[in-house]
């Protein structure tokens, strides 16, 4: 299997995954030879359409009588497009992903139950590749926000069921996961988002629950308070900006303007002084002038990011965007990023700097190849608020929450040592 795009994809890839498993399927890394490849496909960019045939292809070339299986959102936007890259490839839209498990097992093994789903409730008990879980709460998004196709192909707004998220962080649990991510694709219209947060809170365990991206009008004193008295929620937030200029925000129909945001910030770090809030940035959405673009690098330089995703321009068809004059030259796209990700290192090496000789509790996920101390080697992990933390470490110490002491910053990392 191969997963382009945000958490839920990654989410629902894992659940598809639970479900073969159960039906009897192996699953074995994508660039091994197999006789099902599943890519679930991200839309978001013509990049990351781009990216999804790649991988379709190299699956071909792995064995051309493999069949492919390909779902996720530009299987829903463009299905005949996909289609026409081989006969082998099967597609399936977003709604029809809890049928792909049941189909395979069909095709494969003569199975009756063709296109059903399993009949119990599949939840997942492992998150493959990772030591932090995501676990989906909530799908779908009606804020049609003038650049983005996601509401064209995630229709359905919905949320879990409380009690059913509770029981597949407990699998998770079970399965010795120490952290869980909360993820959506419009996250703060879960419907009991402060109830499911207290009782996570109290499970036995759970030493973190992270809050994946919540939109900035989601934002309010009773979440707020929520975050700061509940122990296991991280101090972190990625909460989307998009740009910096106030007449850009209404062109991408973003319903806020900068000083809406700015005070939404103020209320998160008065609150909460250690929080780390990081964003997102599109860079030369149509109409940016060169004021708008230097507008968005004031306001971001004021705001003081713990990290900042910068995205360029990528019309889609369909959306009101890509009917929007002005549009911004490629080479002037190219400079902007490029500014904008030298301030990103700078603002990001300011928020750690911080927390020199200062200690932080770090989930350690991974080691670090070719980085050693004194014949230890390095790894590296998160704090609550989403620094980067490299220190040498022992193998068991891996998904242990440590104590480090910070004593550098360098190369997108803070660097420190283990306190025993």
């Amino acid at each position: 299997t191969y997963t382009v795009g945000c958490k839920v994809n990654q989410y629902e890839t894992a659940l598809i995954e639970e479900e073969l498993e159960e039906r009897g399927f192996r699953v074995v890394p994508f660039s091994e030879t197999a006789d099902y490849y599943l890519i679930n496909t991200c839309t978001v960019t013509l990049r990351t359409d781009q990216k999804c045939r790649e991988y379709i292809r190299s699956a071909l070339r792995r064995n051309r009588m493999a069949k492919i299986v390909v779902t996720g959102c530009y299987a829903e936007r463009s299905p005949e497009e996909l289609k026409k890259i081989s006969p082998q490839c099967w597609v399936f839209d977003n709604h029809q992903k809890r049928r792909i498990a049941g189909y395979l097992a069909k095709e494969a093994f003569g199975k009756e139950g063709a296109g059903e789903p399993f009949e119990k409730q599949i939840l997942i008990s492992k998150f493959p590749g990772h030591t932090r879980a995501f676990v989906k709460i909530q799908d779908g998004c009606n804020s049609f926000c003038s650049y983005c196709i996601i509401p064209y192909v995630r229709k359905e707004v919905s949320s879990r069921p409380v009690n059913e998220v509770l029981s597949e962080v407990e699998r998770l649990l079970s399965s010795g996961y120490k952290e869980i991510v909360l993820c959506g694709i419009n996250l703060g219209n879960y419907h009991e988002l402060i109830p499911l947060l207290e009782k996570l809170n109290y499970l036995e365990g759970l030493w973190r629950v992270r809050i994946s991206s919540i939109e900035p009008l989601h934002i309010g004193e009773e979440f707020i308070g929520a975050m700061k008295s509940l122990s296991k929620i991280c101090h972190h937030l990625h909460i989307p900006l998009q740009s910096g200029d106030d007449h850009i925000l209404k062109l991408m129909n973003r319903n806020y303007t900068t000083h809406d945001y700015q005070e939404i910030i103020e209320m998160v770090r008065k609150s909460i002084p250690d929080v780390g809030i990081s964003t997102d940035l599109i860079v030369g959405f149509p109409g940016e002038t060169e004021e708008s673009f230097c507008n968005t690098y004031d306001f971001v330089k004021k705001m003081g990011f713990s990290k900042i995703h910068i995205f360029r321009f990528s019309p889609r068809p369909g959306t009101l965007a890509n009917r929007l004059p002005s549009r911004v030259s490629a080479f002037e796209v190219k400079r902007r990023s490029k500014v904008l990700n030298n301030l990103e290192k700078e603002i990001r090496e300011k928020f750690y700097r911080q927390y020199l000789n200062k200690e932080l509790m770090v989930l350690f996920e991974r080691k670090v190849q070719r980085k050693r101390h004194n014949g230890r080697a390095f790894y590296a992990g998160f704090s609550s608020n989403y620094i980067r933390v490299l220190a040498p470490a022992r193998e068991d110490e891996l998904n242990r929450l440590i104590s480090v002491r910070i004593n550098n910053v360098d190369s997108g990392f803070a660097i420190g040592e283990i306190l025993h």
